[in-house]
């Protein structure tokens, strides 16, 4: 079969993208198909790709930004172009953590209690003497808010990215608008939009679950222990800065509660082929924070790992996600 993986794109997570699209391409080839890897610029430079003219279907390997949020998916399909994993509604709806939570909490899933907040990136002002950003009035009435509704400590992040980019946990009331100015800034970097949706989550503390859904099949639930406090980008990426155990040594029913949820999620949400349900586990009380419909392929990545504990290699992984969406030719 000829393949081609797109990878890179324009967004803050390029860099994983390309190690993602370079795992992928090499374990389709292992598999024995044609690939031709292709590193476009933005999403919108597909639709002048001659290469998808010359392949039966394509595999998305950019995370965040367009390449994950449904706008690639639909120019593909506006192509007539099969491609792997998720359409471009689901993955829509996914990257939309604010709203992926509403249908968690409306289908009885726990998650976090959350506030998604629209920040004007006009109304941002800079002490021409100082440097500083000025937003007072309208930070003040997002911090009032915050802590009313969801008091500390809490975690402030972008409302659609993915790889712990733009993730601040404020601890203290006084660390508020500067980690949500950071938040701010990161999102703003190779953005054009003037508006950012910025979501505050109640921090929840407690163990790092990750359930992968492949072709409807539940693979076993993987816990993550990083060697520093918080599962931050450096930590998923950075070998040997975590140690993985799967199965997860979590006992049964609740092991089966939160691999059953994830399922659940991935069905409610609407998602294909293959997809990462991200829990939180305290105690006997877990919460879903977010479901990733291209997760990350790397050699520290959690979807191979889990794979492979029941006997999948990441070749027929991969090369069955693609089986998988060729019926949709």
């Amino acid at each position: 079969m000829k393949i081609a993986v797109l990878m890179g794109g324009d967004s803050p997570e390029r860099e994983v993208s390309l190690m993602t699209g370079q795992a992928v391409a090499d374990g389709l080839r292992r598999a024995g198909h044609e690939v031709e890897l292709v590193d476009i610029p933005s999403v919108g430079a597909v639709l002048d790709l001659d290469v998808l003219r010359k392949v039966e279907m394509v595999f998305p390997a950019l995370h965040g930004g367009e390449g994950e949020d449904g706008h690639l998916q639909a120019v593909l399909d506006v192509m007539k172009i099969p491609y792997a994993l998720s359409g471009a509604a689901a993955s829509a709806l996914a990257m939309d953590k604010s709203s992926s939570k509403r249908v968690m909490r409306a289908a009885g899933i726990p998650t976090p209690d959350w506030l998604q907040v629209t920040w004007d990136r006009r109304q941002e002002k800079v002490d021409t003497e100082s440097g500083d950003r000025n937003n007072s009035d309208t930070l003040e009435r997002i911090f009032q808010r915050a802590a009313s509704d969801l008091g500390f400590p809490l975690v402030i992040k972008l409302n659609s990215a993915g790889s712990s980019l733009g993730v601040e946990i404020v601890g203290e009331p006084g660390r508020f608008k500067e980690a949500f100015l950071n938040v701010v800034e990161i999102g703003s970097a190779g953005n054009s939009s003037v508006e950012l949706d910025i979501l505050m989550e109640k921090f929840i503390s407690g163990r790092e679950l990750a359930a992968t859904i492949f072709l409807g099949r539940r693979l076993p639930l993987l816990e993550v222990q990083p060697r520093e406090e918080f599962y931050d980008y450096s930590s998923k990426y950075t070998v040997g800065a975590s140690d993985y155990l799967v199965p997860a040594p979590v006992h049964s029913p609740l092991y089966e509660q939160i691999s059953a949820d994830a399922l659940r999620v991935f069905e409610l949400i609407g998602c294909r082929g293959l997809a990462r349900v991200d829990f939180l586990l305290d105690g006997e009380d877990y919460k879903c924070l977010e479901i990733n419909t291209i997760p990350g392929m790397t050699d520290t990545s959690l979807v191979p790992k889990a794979a492979a504990a029941v006997g999948i290699g990441f070749e027929h992984l991969v090369e069955d996600v693609c089986l998988a969406a060729l019926p949709r030719k």
